[in-house]
């Protein structure tokens, strides 16, 4: 299927969308389209040697199967041919002890149904579970999909000053470093990390990349790698070998080893002794081997540094700064992290400081927490005119704002639930926040006050065709407006380009439930004469590419439903009391 637009961003005019396993650009001013760029696919190696070995295995185990089950019934195995020493074979059973088996089995007969079925309750299940159908063929592929990879971008990111993007996919845990220019993309670097990124953000500075995955770890790498030149390689390595051979020098004069009774040669004296002994030196020369060359790989490819971890999922990561007024009206800043998890937690870390990612960043100290929050967080936000406030929200139908440092409390907070539900038609509904950006013009640090900003807060729900506008007013957040999208339009991804909205859209299930593709759609919000905000299709501004087989080569046989449970449409599995899992879990365990 065709995959539509997913996640926006912007650089000056320029406005860059992800779709599938590519990304596109386009000029915000004109519309017209500028370049694309594409994920590079990795050459699949055959593996018909692996599926012949397996059946092989399959038939092996079938064999021994029907040995096994002739045994039980009472057949004798035969010997292997020219092995005297085998063991005796299973002796038959005598006529008598089948009469009695007989005997057994015609009085459990006559105990009647409810025998059977408790027997069969307590037989033993097999150890190899045959594999669950569902009856419902898209809902068997999304299944068969919760563990496997999605080959689509799923996060898209730019740097402040716009001239470098970070693209991550779903089916592996390479974070790709793409040059920007001019629309143009060019990719520079490419980065391992050790599980799957699920959010992304960048330090102050632009050149420190802060990935969090859903094992609740953040780690640290850089966004330009320096390559050093031979001779300094050369020099880093001739450094780096005589600091150790000082190092174990001094450890050699100043400790003495412990005399330790080992076996040697001269005193083990029988061959098969011999032999073990020389077993056991070539088995402590590979270990040593093998973690000479782990540690050695690790310092090579490891070009990342954990600096923090929950102990549950973790779904957002955004950077912040600390402000402190000092003596003369000074304004002092502290760079923070600013994480939220599965568990309604947000936490307030210490950020990296300068280049240093060690001790010397200290990021594993807890500054203070942000609590109350009922329900998963998914979303955090900093407002643009005023960055000493955060703005949250997730599963609870509620945003909340707090003065996130350096006391964690909570300001106010702004309804989201009855908005969705006049939108939906029901006074209660559950809301699963998706998305919630800042737009507006910046605020000056030195002149932050109170009061009514010219900046806006945007805040988008899954599966809800709209987009809810909140205002920042004496440090609370207030609803100023709900725009419907038109046609059952559903929002993805919304940025602010040139003083309009685009927003990523694609189309209901009820709008289209026999389509076999997603149209990409972009929508055009604009503010009117009166202030309102009207939103028009952007297919007529904007020159959006065709779909072809090369481009969404890799995306061709997705089944639309798993796209949509897996990447557009994944905030509400995050909820613990998620009816579909609760079903799917129960399906499973019948």
């Amino acid at each position: 299927m065709a995959v539509p637009f997913h996640r926006l961003k912007v650089s000056g005019d320029i406005l860059i969308a992800a779709r599938g396993a590519g990304i596109h650009t386009f000029n915000a001013t004109d519309g017209s389209y500028i370049s694309s760029w594409q994920v590079p696919q990795k050459a699949e190696k055959p593996e018909k040697a692996q599926e012949t070995k397996g059946h092989a295995k399959d038939s092996e185990k079938t064999e021994e199967a029907a040995k096994v089950e002739e045994t039980e019934k009472g057949d004798v195995l035969p010997a292997a041919e020219g092995d005297d020493d085998a063991p005796p074979s299973k002796r038959r059973r005598v006529e008598g002890e089948l009469m009695d088996e007989l005997e057994k089995t015609e009085e459990a007969e006559a105990q009647g149904e409810k025998t059977q079925e408790s027997a069969q309750k307590k037989k033993k299940k097999p150890r190899n579970k045959a594999p669950q159908v569902h009856k419902d063929p898209a809902k068997a592929q999304a299944s068969a999909l919760r563990t496997a990879d999605l080959p689509v971008i799923s996060i898209l990111e730019v740097t402040a000053d716009g001239r470098h993007v970070v693209a991550i996919m779903g089916q592996d845990k390479t974070v790709r470093v793409l040059a920007h220019e001019n629309g143009h993309l060019t990719q520079l670097s490419e980065s391992v990390v050790p599980k799957r990124p699920c959010a992304v953000d960048f330090t102050a500075d632009g050149q420190t990349i802060l990935s969090g995955d859903k094992f609740g770890d953040v780690y640290a790498l850089p966004l330009i790698e320096v390559e050093l030149t031979e001779e300094q390689k050369r020099e880093e390595a001739e450094a780096k070998a005589k600091a150790e051979e000082e190092l174990k020098k001094r450890q050699r004069e100043l400790v003495v080893a412990p005399i330790r009774l080992e076996a040697t040669e001269f005193t083990v004296h029988t061959k098969g002794n011999r032999q073990a002994l020389e077993n056991q030196r070539k088995q402590k020369e590979l270990f040593a081997a093998q973690h000479e060359k782990l540690q050695k790989d690790k310092e090579e490819k490891n070009e990342y540094q954990l600096l923090l971890g929950h102990v549950s999922m973790l779904t957002a990561v955004v950077t912040a700064e600390g402000i402190i007024k000092g003596e003369g009206g000074k304004i002092k800043k502290r760079p923070l992290i600013l994480t939220a998890d599965r568990d309604e937690h947000i936490r307030v870390t210490r950020g990296i400081v300068g280049n240093s990612w060690g001790a010397g960043s200290q990021t594993h100290v807890i500054e203070t927490f942000c609590l109350g929050h009922t329900s998963f967080v998914s979303k955090l936000c900093i407002p643009r005119d005023r960055p000493d406030r955060l703005v949250s929200g997730g599963g609870d139908g509620e945003l909340w704002v707090w003065d996130f440092w350096p006391q964690g409390r909570l300001l106010g907070k702004a309804d989201l639930a009855s908005h969705v539900g006049a939108v939906q038609g029901a006074e209660k509904t559950k809301v699963a926040l998706s998305g919630l950006y800042s737009f507006g013009k910046p605020a000056d640090p030195d002149a932050m006050t109170d009061g009514e900003s010219s900046a806006f807060v945007v805040a988008i729900c899954e599966r809800v065709p709209a987009l809810f506008f909140f205002r920042m007013e004496d440090a609370t957040l207030t609803h100023t407006q709900t725009l419907q999208l038109p046609e059952g339009q559903l929002p993805l991804d919304v940025v602010e380009a040139g003083g309009q909205l685009f927003v990523a859209t694609v189309p209901a299930e009820q709008a289209a439930p026999e389509a076999t593709e997603a149209p990409s759609t972009l929508l055009s919000v604009t503010k009117g004469a009166l202030g309102g905000w009207a939103a028009a299709a952007a297919a007529a501004s904007i020159s959006l590419p065709a779909p072809t087989a090369d481009t969404d080569a890799a995306t061709a046989s997705l089944d639309r439903t798993a796209l949509r449970k897996l990447l557009l449409h994944s905030t509400e599995s995050l909820r613990k009391d998620n009816e579909e899992e609760k079903e799917e879990e129960k399906e499973t365990n019948e």
